[in-house]
């Protein structure tokens, strides 16, 4: 058996969180399962092969397509190259973690999924969205795309409620749907920080989408924001540091909110999405800004703080019972004390950590019991 994987890729920090775990529960579950990706810019042929994933014969030269040569080329010449044939697919499985919506538009929906589907089906291939946001889908053409997704796809997982509610919208067949939680939740990081050098500091993980909200208020205040925060943990005698989960902008992000500090603060850049998960495993607590990093730290029980850009924080936080862990960009200061009492506070730590404990024992059951359904479907006949 071939998967074929997309949404996922070797940039964004969370979308490598999930392929590790894509491919870390179907070997388990599927030992003979192989996967396959197309290769480009965020999922180079070398990561590709590092990591055991065979290439996708759809290369251009010249503007040229030479998938149909490349695909009536022999398999072992084929494997000499670690590629694979299109026809060899036997399912598409998609991890996109957020590409359906408003915000993305009905190009990237049909560049994603909606304009092959129907090949993929009519080639006889299971066709899986794991579990991921979705919506909210306004425009027509969007809308178009996700009924054609919706109608062909053999399983859907919304990751909230309310993403499952924008699809329930759009369809009045809704048995391929499912709810599930972000399945990054039962990833080990794999990596031991017994060292302690996290042990007693706090994580901030910016993100460069709280730039690009629809409130321009809130963009604008985003940097002094973090500066606020950062003050705010200095005074209080912590040592903060600033983690990078993704792009070269977060990285800018840090930097300007470092030049504003009488004190600045270190700025971890680690390229292993495992490690990463690691050195929040071991915080003492996190201020976060990117999704994975709240999933990574709720998931091990880690006192956190959230902003967000999109409806999956306040989703993701309420799945933990912990909606309080939200917070908004402001630089009130009593407003961010309050906040911060929340993973600092002794007896509040104490509260949120078995708060987590027992709701990150749920949300793990219910990422298994996903798996089950998924593995059930790929190997059915």
């Amino acid at each position: 058996m071939i998967i074929e994987l997309r949404g996922v890729e070797f940039v964004n920090k969370g979308a490598e969180l999930m392929l590790h775990a894509i491919i870390e529960e179907l070997k388990q579950r599927i030992p003979e399962v192989e996967f396959a990706m197309e290769a480009g810019s965020r999922t180079p042929k070398e990561k590709l092969a590092s990591n055991g994933i065979m290439m996708k014969t759809n290369f251009k030269k010249f503007g040229f397509n030479l998938s149909p040569i490349l695909n009536i080329l022999p398999k072992p010449l084929l494997r000499s190259k670690n590629m694979v044939a299109d026809q060899e697919i036997t399912a598409v499985l998609d991890g996109s973690g957020f590409a359906f919506g408003d915000k993305w538009g009905a190009k990237k929906a049909g560049e994603r999924s909606a304009n092959h589907i129907r090949n993929w089906k009519a080639e006889g291939k299971k066709v899986i969205l794991l579990p991921q946001a979705f919506g909210p889908f306004t425009s027509q053409d969007l809308v178009e795309k996700m009924q054609v997704i919706l109608n062909q796809a053999d399983l859907i997982f919304a990751r909230d409620e309310k993403s499952l509610s924008y699809l329930n919208d759009l369809t009045s067949n809704s048995i391929n749907l499912r709810l599930a939680p972000d399945f990054t939740n039962l990833l080990h990081p794999g990596h031991s920080l017994s060292n302690g050098s996290y042990q007693n500091r706090i994580a901030i993980i910016p993100n460069q989408k709280m730039l690009e909200t629809d409130k321009e208020d809130q963009n604008q205040l985003y940097p002094s924001y973090l500066e606020a925060v950062v003050s705010i943990l200095q005074n209080r005698g912590e040592s903060p540091f600033f983690l990078i989960h993704e792009s070269r902008k977060d990285g800018q992000i840090s930097d300007l909110v470092n030049s504003k500090l009488g004190n600045r603060i270190d700025v971890i850049r680690e390229d292993d999405p495992l490690k990463v998960k690691g050195i929040i495993g071991a915080s003492k607590a996190v201020v976060t800004s990117r999704f994975h990093g709240l999933v990574s730290a709720l998931s091990q029980c880690v006192p956190s703080l959230s902003t967000g850009w999109s409806h999956k924080y306040q989703e993701l936080l309420k799945d933990y019972d912990y909606q309080e862990g939200l917070c908004e960009v402001s630089v009130d200061e009593n407003y961010l004390e309050s906040k911060i009492n929340l993973i600092l506070d002794p007896a509040k730590r104490e509260e949120i950590i078995a708060k987590l404990q027992s709701n990150t024992l749920i949300q793990k059951e219910r990422t298994k019991e996903m798996w089950y359904e998924v593995t059930s479907v790929l190997v059915d006949k």
